[in-house]
Parts: structure tokens; C-alpha cells; sequence
């Protein structure tokens, strides 16, 4: 805290917290504001600061406060300078076609992002503060011709009822805002690309960005989004199509691989063609587990090796999981311990596994892998198909702000189906889907050809 003589004999104190400020910057303005008075004007009219609080949460912030003792008030002037990383690809949404800039720890400058990619004066911005203790900024980003007023109040309503003291990440807004905080499923999207912001924007959807983490949350969120990327949409929509629907059929084959391999195993001999029983025969001969003891194993060391790489550092992380992945898997199957049609399932199940794009959906498709399997151990492929009705009516009840987590399939809309499944050309695709209620379903503003 320092005191600035002006012109006149006014005093100005400074103030502001150490390292969290830009000095260089902060003298800049000091300079001009002890040559030319006038220019405190606009200032003090946007961030008038009246008590010690107000001033506490602005020098939290990044802020300085200029206090002046004759007027009975100050003002807070942005002079944020907190050294943070520079825009950089995001590393968990890598992309082949598209952009490649990703959000960072930066609220303004991830704001700055979507207004680079989408600069329309429609772009709504509410800024709010969570956190008793924090207050840590975010921001509501929403177009307003496009976002359903309904959708948007109640978040805000679910915002302003959060009562943690602090928020340290996104996932301390998402377990507050969502519908059921109890499920295993994403009920809101996650994302550290602009593109995919934007496109969920002119969807009628609503973002969330919250200062200190490069996820931006996008809601409502429904199941069929998980096989989706911003990717299949600057590629031919063919080539978009074919890989949406390779997503979808990865998704359905790495829940239930494991669980149709131990009911066919134990229950259904008689589906399998005789060559390829008596190989599966003569592979489990040595092996002394039943299949689902050895399918159990086998998932659970895929996900010890899976997260000892993502622990490990960058530059041995891949070697380690692959390495220890082919070490362990022949020494398995050498001692006897699994079968080696078993590590070809566990390993084709896994890769299936890294086709979707969100992690939350991911981890969920992992967990119940264990839970088919253990139902094809009991009923064989009737316990499957029973693990599967239960599965489809638990995701029947979720919402999301409302809307039906399995929307556009149920309740059933074909029309929004079809661009849900496939990726329609850009030319015919000039309706905004209902499932979310836009205030305006027409994406085309002229002519459609």
C-alpha cells in the first residue's frame, strides 16, 4: 500500500497484493492518472468500492483499489498479472482438423477465446461469484435470440443456492447444479476447446467457465452427445457419419465384450462354431480360474496399467502402459494364470473403451463392465440383456435441467435422431434441435437452397 500526491494536495492510496499485480502496468496508469485527473472519472462510476470488504474481495481478485480519503470511496481498476500458460492445443480433445486452441486458467482470456471464434454482439456474458470463502469468479455464457430463458434463470437459481466455501474446479459447480448428484453418468459436458463451446452455444445450450481450470462446462448434456466431436463436422459428413456411428458401436461392444465372452463360455457352447471351441478349449485348459474370475483380472490390471500411465510422467507414460501391457499379458498367459483369447479381450475392450470422447462417460462404461460381466456369470445371455433393460430404464429417469437424459431416442424424435446418430451435411442441417427449446429453431438467416 503506498500514497500517490496528486495535483492540488489530493492524496491517493494504492493498493494492492504483491505478485498478483502487473507493476508495469499499474505505473502506467498511476502516471496518467497524476497528469490528467479527469481520467478518474470512468473508472470510478463501473467499480465504486465503499467498504473494506468490497475492497478485500477486489485485491483477492487481482485487482487495484485506489482509495480517496476527501471522497469517502474508491476504485477498483483492472492490473491482473498473475503469470499463467500460454494458449496451447488441448491434451485431452486432441484434434487431426480443426482448431487447435484450447482454453486455459484465465477467465477473461478464455472468454477472449469464444469471442475470437464467435464474434457476435449476441454472445451474452453474466459474470457471478461462488464460494463464501473463495468468491471465485465464473462466468454464464448464453446467446440471447437462442438460450431458453427458463433453462438459463434455473441455473442461476442452482448457482446462487451453492453454499461450499470454496470452488476449486468445475466439479465443485457440477455435483451442485446437477440433477442427481448420486449417478455414475455425466449429466453436463465438459470441454477445453472453443469450437466445441460455440457449438453448443448455437445449439440453445449454456456454457460455464469458471476462473483457475481450462474446463468449461456446456448443459444440458444428454447420453447420445458422449459419441459426438467437434471433429466429425470439419471433415466430408460421410467421413463425420461413419466415425460417429464407430463410436457408437465401440461404446455398446466395450460394455459388454467381457460379459458375452464369459456368458458363451459358461452357458451358450452350442453359438460357438467347433474349431474355434476347441481352441477356446484348449487356450482355458491350463488355466485353473473360471471366466469370470479370469475376465476380473484382467480388467482390473487394464485399469491399474491404464491409470500408472496417466500418473507417470509424460515422456515414459506410454511406454510404461504399453511395455508393462505386453510383459504382463505373455507372462499371464505363459504361467497359465489367463487364457490368451482373454488378454485379446480385455485388450480389444479397452481400445474400444478410448473411442469416446468424454472422460466422465468413459469411466462409467469401465465400471459397468463389471457389473455385465457379473450378470452374464449368473443368467448367461439372459443376464445380459436383463443388465442391459436396467441399465436403459436407470438412464430413462435422469434429466438434465429438465430435459430427458436419452433424448432424442426416448421419447422418440427421428428427426433430431438422425443428426444425432449421423452427422447431416451443413446444407440441409438448418434446424437447431428441440430437445434443448430454443427461442429460434431456424439456423439459416437467408434463403435455404
Amino acid at each position: 500500500m503506498v500514497d500517490l500526491c496528486m495535483d492540488a494536495g489530493q492524496t491517493i492510496t494504492v493498493c494492492y497484493l504483491e505478485g498478483m499485480t502487473d507493476t508495469q502496468k499499474l505505473e502506467q496508469m498511476l502516471l496518467l492518472f497524476k497528469e490528467n485527473k479527469e481520467i478518474l472519472r470512468p473508472f470510478q462510476k463501473e467499480t465504486q468500492v465503499y467498504t473494506i470488504e468490497d475492497a478485500a474481495d477486489h485485491l483477492v481478485s487481482g485487482l487495484t483499489v485506489l482509495l480517496i480519503p476527501s471522497e469517502g470511496y474508491g476504485f477498483a481498476i483492472a492490473t491482473f498479472g498473475v503469470q499463467l500458460r500460454n494458449v496451447d492445443e488441448p491434451s485431452s480433445e486432441a484434434t487431426v482438423k480443426g482448431p487447435r486452441s484450447g482454453f486455459t486458467e484465465s477467465l477473461q482470456n478464455n472468454i477472449a477465446l469464444v469471442r475470437f471464434h464467435f464474434p457476435s454482439t449476441n454472445l451474452k456474458v453474466e459474470y457471478r461469484k461462488v464460494g463464501y470463502l473463495s468468491k471465485t469468479s465464473l462466468a454464464v455464457l448464453s446467446i440471447g435470440q437462442i438460450t431458453n430463458p427458463d433453462i438459463l434463470n434455473e441455473l442461476h437459481l442452482r448457482l446462487s443456492e451453492i453454499p461450499v466455501d470454496a470452488i476449486l474446479g468445475t466439479n465443485y459447480i457440477e455435483e451442485w447444479i446437477i440433477d442427481n448428484r448420486y449417478t455414475l453418468f455425466p449429466l453436463v459436458e465438459s470441454t477445453e476447446r472453443p469450437d466445441r463451446v460455440i457449438g453448443a452455444l448455437l445449439d440453445g445450450r449454456i456454457a460455464v467457465v469458471v476462473q483457475g481450470t481450462p474446463f468449461v462446462i456446456l448443459l444440458p448434456f444428454v447420453f447420445l452427445q458422449a459419441f459426438q466431436v467437434s471433429e466429425d463436422y470439419t471433415w466430408n459428413f460421410y467421413i463425420g457419419s461413419c466415425v460417429r456411428l464407430l463410436r457408437l458401436f465401440c461404446g455398446f461392444l466395450g460394455l459388454i465384450l467381457p460379459a458375452f465372452y464369459v456368458a458363451t463360455v459358461n452357458f451358450h457352447h452350442e453359438l460357438v462354431p467347433t474349431p474355434l471351441l476347441q481352441s477356446i478349449a484348449a487356450a482355458k485348459e491350463p488355466v485353473p480360474f473360471p471366466a469370470v474370475v479370469e475376465s476380473f483380472m484382467m480388467m482390473f490390471a487394464f485399469e491399474i496399467m491404464r491409470e500408472a500411465g496417466v500418473r507417470m510422467p509424460k515422456q515414459v507414460g506410454q511406454a510404461v502402459s504399453i511395455v508393462g501391457a505386453l510383459i504382463l499379458g505373455q507372462a499371464a498367459v505363459q504361467a497359465g494364470i489367463v487364457s490368451p483369447i482373454m488378454v485379446i479381450i480385455a485388450a480389444l475392450t479397452g481400445i474400444c473403451t478410448f473411442t469416446l470422447p468424454p472422460t466422465a462417460m468413459n469411466y462409467a462404461i469401465r465400471f459397468l463392465q463389471f457389473a455385465m460381466t457379473l450378470f452374464a456369470y449368473l443368467l448367461g445371455y439372459v443376464g445380459i440383456m436383463v443388465g442391459i433393460i436396467m441399465l436403459l430404464t436407470y438412464l430413462a429417469s435422469l434429466r438434465s435441467f429438465g430435459i430427458p437424459y436419452l433424448g432424442p431416442a426416448a421419447p422418440f424424435d427421428m428427426d433430431q435422431l438422425t443428426d444425432i446418430m449421423i452427422r447431416r451435411p451443413h446444407a440441409v442441417n438448418y434446424k437447431r434441435p428441440s430437445l434443448f427449446r430454443p427461442l429460434n429453431r431456424t439456423r439459416f438467416m437467408g434463403k435455404k437452397r
